[in-house]
C-alpha cells in the first residue's frame, strides 16, 4: 500500500525523507503471520525502529521503540492466546488419530 500511495502522489518523495535500515532480528509478528521475506518487518516495528534513527534525543527514541514493540508483543500475545482458546486442537491430525481415539473410548465404555 505505501508503493501505491508514493506513486499516486509523487510530491511525497520530494517532501519526505527516506530511511532504510535492516532489521536486527526476526519480526515480532512472525508469530502471528509470516511475512514474505525474511528480512521484511511489520509497519509497526519499521516505525519503531526508524524513530530510534530520526529522533535527535536517543533516548527518546529508544524509549518509544520499547513502548512500540511491548505493544506488538502484548498484541501478538493476546492473538495467539485468543487463537489456542478457539482452537485447542491442532487442524490437521495424523491419518488413524482419530479413529484410534473413537475406538479407545468405545472399549472404554464397554
Amino acid at each position: 500500500e505505501a508503493r501505491r500511495m508514493i506513486m499516486q502522489s509523487p510530491i511525497l518523495i520530494q517532501q519526505c525523507q527516506q530511511v532504510q535500515f535492516t532489521a536486527d532480528n526476526e519480526s515480532i509478528y512472525d508469530a502471528v503471520r509470516k511475512e514474505p521475506e525474511k528480512h521484511c518487518i511489520s509497519t509497526l516495528e519499521a516505525c519503531a525502529h526508524a524513530l530510534t534513527l530520526l529522533e535527535p534525543d536517543e533516548k527518546r527514541g529508544l524509549e518509544a521503540k520499547t513502548c512500540l514493540e511491548g505493544s506488538m508483543r502484548c498484541m501478538v500475545g493476546t492473538k495467539m492466546r485468543i487463537h489456542e482458546e478457539r482452537n485447542p486442537e491442532p487442524r490437521f491430525t495424523r491419518p488413524g488419530v482419530k479413529i484410534y481415539e473413537k475406538n479407545k473410548r468405545r472399549f472404554e465404555i464397554k
